[in-house]
């Protein structure tokens, strides 16, 4: 941190990842750590995004943005002599920075940071005359809509190398709005995000797989026992019994099994997809 301090000046850490599921662990580890005393300069903040943001709640972001903005101010940005819109104000230098984090830097960093971008290059063009002072850029203009496309090209270029997608809440960084169908398009670039599904790699017969193997024998028999018993189910009803009590304790049985074997889904999940094998490596580990 001292190095960062020494390169860049005063700084903003920002953490953007989840205090629960399985993103709690590094959460409170990193809050935890930004409690003890930290360096003078040097400021924590941990804003939930998907807690904060669930519920197509975006506005949210502001309650961030009103965190920080003081610092921006005071921070300033590099401005050189010759283009200043107010006389006797001189060049001057960035004093500090902003460090946001999620838990791949990808898609949460990108939407904050894009509004970072945009609340300082208001300011640097009040200063240049381009807005009169109270102005803001128009949200309808010609400039907005290239600023907007040319940040999340830009995320969805470092998404690209990093994931083999383009990056998510993509449409939110283009048009300031959280939709229904860029969530739907999100959950579908996630799933790209397997490697096997993208298909981006091939592997040859000498090179070994980064995906985990042997599965669990719980990854074969849970999927099976599931589609055994569905099969039932529709069969029973394409085929009732003679009573309907006998039908009916039928069904409710399958549906009961069925049921239970969801609920253990949700408990051996982690089984269920291929994982790197340095999830499991560190699993072992652990156990030790």
């Amino acid at each position: 941190m001292q190095q960062q301090i020494a390169l860049y000046g005063k700084n903003i850490l920002v953490n953007l990842i989840d205090n629960k599921g399985k993103e709690k662990e590094i959460c409170q580890s990193f809050n935890y750590i930004a409690g003890q005393k930290l360096l003078p300069g040097v400021r924590f903040i941990h804003f939930d995004f998907h807690k904060e943001c669930s519920k197509m709640r975006w506005h949210n972001l502001n309650l961030l943005m009103d965190q920080i903005k003081e610092d921006l101010d005071n921070y300033g940005y590099y401005f050189k002599d010759g283009y200043s819109h107010f006389e006797g104000v001189e060049s001057t230098n960035q004093s500090g920075v902003v460090r946001t984090n999620c838990i791949d830097c990808l898609d949460r960093t990108n939407v904050v940071q894009s509004m970072i971008g945009r609340y300082v290059l208001t300011k640097q063009l009040l200063q240049m005359g381009v807005l009169a002072e109270g102005e803001e850029i128009p949200p309808t203009s010609q400039f907005e809509h290239v600023f907007k496309n040319r940040w999340a090209d830009n995320g969805d270029g470092i998404a690209y190398q990093y994931t083999a997608t383009p990056a998510l809440k993509s449409d939110y960084t283009r048009t300031g709005v959280r939709t229904q169908a860029g969530l739907l398009h999100d959950g579908y670039k996630s799933m790209q995000r397997y490697d096997l599904l993208v298909g981006n790699h091939r592997y040859t017969s000498a090179e070994e797989s980064p995906l985990a193997k042997p599965k669990h024998p719980v990854g074969i028999f849970l999927p099976a026992a599931i589609g055994v018993f569905i099969a039932l189910l529709i069969l029973k009803l394409v085929m009732p019994e003679e009573t309907w009590m006998s039908q009916f304790s039928h069904l409710g049985l399958y549906i009961a099994v069925i049921a239970f074997l969801l609920k253990q889904v949700v408990v051996w999940g982690d089984h269920l997809v291929d994982q790197p094998r340095l999830y499991h490596t560190l699993n072992k580990a652990k156990a030790e």
